[in-house]
């Protein structure tokens, strides 16, 4: 997932980008104020309409383009104007000023802020029609800015430190955010000299447009291979069916997920493997390489102007790792686990890659998908392909619904009348004992211009005030790309939409994500109660409900076969672990391949750095797979823009699920009382107390890595 809302352009990736507008609102992530002055806007948005038959209830819901563009404009410039009346109030602030009233305007402020940078974050990145995603990208480019100077205004800076002495009266909970909001004013730069802070302005705004136009580009460049009918050997038979040849007797095969993973994992045409890969780490070059070297040169000056070494010392100051250094300890700590089962992995690939080309030197990137599933059909006994009838679309989601709900003591319910930007997308509301406490919408099927990774996009952060009152409700929005079911013009469905479990597996992990941000708004202070946790603890709500996708009395509640309705059988689900637990070094030494590409990418100095030497570098140090030489990975790693530096978040957010959910595992994984003390002690914290003395008070002692250690070191059964 990603964290998005103008601030948090997050997030899988795949998941939390930290993109340019992030960047301020990361560093002034605990904005506040008084609750009941706070406005709540979760209007539902406008969106084009397509006539498609689909499956989605808002259908009727949507509205035209020129609705949806005067939407964004409006949005925008009210949320300015009244966050500019909020920051004029602040200017007007005197000594004797109580601390709970400067932290009211600094609520009105930000609150006015993301409701604009909420709504254009989905825009910029969902909206079908381009002119709305560059009005949309327009927006976020105003609200950075004005976030920009924010962070670096003096005189706000001033009315802060004068309430400060205020703040000995108020309880912890205002104190602790009081002492964040100080900090981070101090990590935008607001103490430094005025030529430098006028530096850092022009920075942020710089930042924006390069982030905009890398992921603008890794977007829309939608590339294809023209294969033969004869290369599509081994790929579903629904698959195939949904790609018939073109007139020149072709099928075109796209680097979308649905085509791509697919054709990675089951295509016995090698050269199509090869060819479609390399089509995909192609995406955004060569434009993207020069873009990302500008932002990287960007970035390292703005640590440096702040006294850090560099923008990974940056990153990591206010994180649970704390330093670069600690990060790149822990990278080579992880490592140490992963690499000899990684080895041992690839060992048992290449023999069988040679059973196929006697020749074979190596298993290639576009052999990480074939080999393993190969080999787990004929070790373990088990076909991907043979569970699918079991995951059709619709009952994956309702089975999502159903677990969630039981397991944290939750309703969903669907609310027709929000309006959409699509047909496809559809609005649901979240209850607790009976009460609406968020709001949501699932956009889960690609399309042209649309982000094509999964994530959630939080666009309003709960707020509650005295006596548990829910005075600004949680907004967020799901995004995932996912086959999409059809029906006739009588209503019939005629394509299920079969999933792999990878994508069942998936959306779990999404929509751990979208729970953690709905439940997270216990705290009276914006954005206090959700997304300011620790970035590195952010992955933890969604890794660790990636479990609840594997156990098999978990899935016999929905995966049932889409012909005769049988429940998935328990023994195909354990064949289906014990062959998934082969190749999980591989899978996690490409993460600290990932990570370490990350981190070390912002500790070198970006005035020599060349890119492609670098790829190679970290290939060879870090990656079980060799480079491919054609391609340029950097050009379409989207982390690289979010998450920045800090993609060893997944490892290190892992370790911790792992430990989390020991106390599921003894338990039982529907235990009511363990998901309500996962929930109270974890999730509806959100960002109200440091990361880890919530995992301390869930575990009843500190996290470790031995549970990380024991999953990865033990053999599949």
């Amino acid at each position: 997932m990603r964290m998005s809302n103008a601030m948090v352009r997050g997030l899988k990736a795949g998941k939390r980008r930290l993109g340019a507008t992030a960047l301020l609102c990361a560093m002034l992530a605990a904005c506040g104020g008084n609750p009941a002055e706070v406005k709540t806007d979760s209007t539902p948005m406008a969106a084009p309409a397509s006539g498609t038959a689909r499956l989605s209830p808002n259908a009727a819901h949507t509205l035209g383009n020129p609705t949806q563009l005067e939407l964004v404009n409006r949005r925008c410039d009210e949320a300015l104007k009244g966050a500019n009346a909020a920051r004029e109030a602040l200017y007007g602030v005197a000594d004797i000023t109580p601390a709970e009233h400067v932290l009211q305007h600094f609520n009105r402020m930000f609150a006015a802020l993301e409701d604009a940078s909420g709504l254009v974050a989905v825009f910029a990145a969902m909206a079908p029609d381009k002119g709305v995603r560059e009005a949309a990208e327009g927006c976020e480019q105003r609200v950075a800015k004005f976030q920009s100077e924010v962070g670096l205004d003096p005189r706000l800076y001033a009315a802060l430190n004068s309430a400060q002495a205020g703040t000995v009266s108020l309880d912890a909970a205002t104190q602790r955010f009081f002492a964040r909001l100080v900090r981070d004013f101090k990590r935008a730069g607001v103490d430094k000299d005025a030529a430098t802070r006028a530096r850092l302005t022009a920075i942020n705004a710089r930042f924006v447009e390069l982030s905009q136009a890398y992921e603008r580009r890794v977007r829309e460049d939608r590339r294809s291979v023209a294969a033969d009918p004869a290369q599509l050997a081994g790929l579903p038979e629904d698959w195939r069916a949904a790609h018939a040849p073109g007139a020149d007797g072709k099928v075109q095969v796209s680097t979308d997920y649905p085509d791509y993973f697919p054709v990675q994992k089951y295509a016995t045409d090698e050269a199509l493997r090869r060819d479609l890969t390399v089509a995909f780490l192609n995406k955004g070059y060569p434009q993207n390489g020069e873009t990302l070297l500008e932002l990287l040169k960007l970035r390292h000056e703005f640590a440096g102007l702040l006294g850090f070494k560099n923008w990974a010392d940056y990153t990591a100051q206010d994180k649970m790792v704390g330093s670069a250094n600690n990060a790149a300890e822990f990278i080579d700590e992880v490592a140490a686990v992963v690499r000899p089962v990684s080895d041992a992995d690839l060992k048992v690939l290449l023999a069988r890659k040679k059973q196929d080309r006697a020749d074979a030197q190596a298993v290639q990137a576009w052999d990480r998908a074939y080999y393993p599933n190969l080999v787990r059909a004929e070790k373990f006994a088990f076909d991907g392909q043979s569970v699918r009838p079991y995951f059709p679309f619709e009952a994956v989601k309702q089975g999502l619904f159903d677990v969630y709900a039981e397991l944290l003591g939750v309703e969903f319910k669907p609310v027709p009348e929000m309006e959409v930007w699509h047909p496809s997308v559809e609005g649901w509301a979240l209850l607790v004992d009976g009460k609406e406490v968020g709001r949501f919408y699932l956009d889960l099927h690609p399309r042209d211009g649309k982000y094509g990774h999964a994530a959630v996009f939080p666009m309003v952060t709960g707020v509650t005030g005295e006596g548990g009152t829910k005075v600004r409700q949680p907004l967020a929005t799901l995004v995932c790309n996912f086959p999409e079911p059809t029906v006739d013009a009588a209503g019939k469905v005629v394509n299920p939409a079969l999933m792999e479990h990878l994508e069942v597996v998936t959306i779990f992990h999404e929509f751990g994500h979208l729970i953690h941000h709905l439940l997270a708004n216990r705290s009276a202070w914006l954005p206090q109660g959700g997304i300011t946790v620790e970035w590195d603890f952010a992955e933890v709500p969604s890794q660790i409900l990636e479990e609840w996708a594997w156990d098999p009395d978990v899935l016999a509640r929905f995966a049932k076969h889409v012909e005769t309705g049988a429940p998935i059988p328990a023994d195909l689900v354990k064949r289906m672990r014990a062959a998934e637990e082969f190749g999980k070094g591989l899978f996690n030494q490409r993460q600290v391949f990932l990570a370490a590409y990350s981190h070390y990418l912002h500790t070198a100095d970006p005035a020599t750095l060349n890119l492609d030497t670098f790829t190679a570098e970290m290939y060879r140090r870090f990656s079980p797979f060799p480079a491919v030489p054609e391609a340029h990975d950097y050009a379409n790693f989207a982390h690289l823009v979010g998450y920045s530096s800090m993609y060893y978040t997944y490892q290190w957010s892992l370790v911790i699920a792992k430990d989390l959910f020991t106390r599921f595992k003894a338990n039982g994984l529907m235990h009511g009382p363990t998901a309500l003390d996962y929930r109270q002690k974890v999730l509806e914290q959100g960002g109200g107390r440091d990361a880890a003395d919530m995992v301390k008070d869930f575990l009843g002692r500190p996290y470790n890595l031995d549970a990380y250690k024991a999953w990865m070191t033990s053999a599949p059964e």
